[in-house]
């Protein structure tokens, strides 16, 4: 791999890394915000009591604070997890963007600029030697487009493009959920047709 295409793979991953920071910050950030929130609403509602004694004015404070406390303790352990689980996804893009070949890593790149804003440096799936991984919150799946027999695609445009991707393979079936754009979708059809020209496909469903 030349050094301009180590260069664009550089930045690819500093993207990524930025798109995983901004992901984090925002989760650690709502922890911190809505017992805030609640916090300034007690406190606001307690001074608006203008008979309140020193003693109940205390008490008051002192409750809130325990249960804006109490309430951050208990979204930490709702959103670490979440923190968990993303930041393994993205570490997972990471190591395998690193083993791509450089006309792999130029698909990357071209599908990528073709993505929604929010897709972006996030995808759905990667093409590598004659196989596609997809990547989920939680795992991520090879194929090899030879064992492939067939793909079925069924668009829904509610509220934004979503495309349903069933793949079969002699021993197993695989079903995943393309959003943001169509042009993902040809994509990974003509890949996989150049591949394996034997995959049986939908071939209406861009109509």
């Amino acid at each position: 791999m030349n050094e301009i295409q180590m260069n664009k793979i550089k930045e690819y991953e500093k993207h990524t890394k930025i798109r995983r920071a901004i992901f984090i910050i925002f989760l650690i950030s709502l922890a911190v915000i809505i017992p805030l929130v609640f916090y300034i609403f007690t406190l606001n509602e307690t001074l608006s009591f203008k008979n309140l004694d020193e003693e109940s004015y205390s008490s008051r404070m002192n409750d809130s604070i325990l249960y804006a406390i109490i309430m951050f303790g208990c979204l930490l352990l709702l959103i670490g997890p979440v923190v968990f689980v993303i930041n393994n996804m993205f570490k997972r893009y990471l190591k395998f963007i690193r083993t791509l070949n450089v006309d792999d890593a130029e698909k990357l790149f071209s599908l990528n600029e073709k993505e929604n804003f929010i897709y972006k440096y996030m995808p759905s799936y990667i093409v590598k030697e004659n196989t596609i991984t997809f990547f989920t919150m939680f795992h991520q799946n090879t194929i090899n487009f030879n064992d492939i027999t067939s793909i079925e695609v069924r668009q829904i445009f509610h509220k934004g493009y979503k495309a349903f991707v069933v793949i079969k393979t002699l021993n197993n079936k695989y079903s995943y959920t393309l959003s943001g754009n169509s042009f993902k979708v040809r994509n990974l059809i003509t890949e996989a047709l150049t591949a394996n020209p034997k995959i049986i496909n939908n071939e209406n469903w861009n109509y």
